[in-house]
């Protein structure tokens, strides 16, 4: 009776959380026709930090969710060489042309564009070894789900890196505070999923910089 009644509340626990989850207003997707905004240099995010801290390696694959113009996507090209390999994936099929007009003229053989949907990046299962998502978390219309498929498509001890917009620092740009979605609740979020936190950054002036491992 105590084991079928705790069930019963885990349930309820759940069910709870995943509804406050789903339901929470998401920001607005970044519209295409204003891609050349995404494509101006960035002082605020440093990329050859971040890729720093990533600890890309030769040979790894990578995933760019939401990955917009492909701002981080050319870098990460570039972290894992010839022998890995980026998917930029993007729910907007403007921006996926973009991007793909974008390899194309570069050259670059080590990126698959890819064009999802809200709860799934629709990429192989167990092949990522990290999962890159950045801007792109207060977006999201359904993010338990989205996660779930994220770590389906992580391999074993695979990470996930979220950087978005901090709603506790002030900036002058971004997306409206109301919107944006506290480090604490993407922590939680993450972890629901089964993730855990491995590391946190904070070195950015308007965002929050976190890493998750796939147990």
């Amino acid at each position: 009776m105590k084991i079928k009644y705790s069930i019963i509340c885990f349930v309820i626990l759940l069910f709870t959380y995943t509804t406050t989850a789903e339901e929470r207003k998401a920001g607005r997707l970044f519209p295409p026709e204003k891609i050349h905004i995404l494509e101006e240099h960035r002082e605020w995010q440093d990329t050859e930090e971040i890729m720093a801290r990533l600890k890309i390696n030769i040979g790894d694959v990578v995933a760019d969710i939401g990955a917009g113009s492909g701002y981080f996507t050319i870098p990460l090209a570039r972290r894992v060489g010839t022998e890995g390999l980026v998917y930029a994936e993007d729910i907007q099929k403007g921006m996926v042309d973009f991007i793909s007009k974008k390899v194309e003229k570069l050259e670059m053989k080590n990126i698959r564009t890819v064009l999802g949907i809200i709860e799934d990046p629709t990429l192989p299962d167990n092949s990522l070894n990290i999962a890159f998502v950045a801007n792109t978390y207060h977006e999201l219309e359904r993010p338990l789900l989205l996660l779930e498929n994220i770590k389906n498509d992580l391999r074993l001890n695979g990470k996930l890196v979220i950087i978005d917009w901090d709603p506790a620092k002030k900036s002058p740009f971004g997306p409206p505070k109301e919107v944006r979605v506290p480090e604490d609740i993407v922590i939680k979020e993450v972890q629901e999923i089964g993730l855990y936190l491995l590391e946190k950054h904070n070195f950015m002036p308007y965002h929050y910089f976190l890493i998750f491992k796939k147990k």
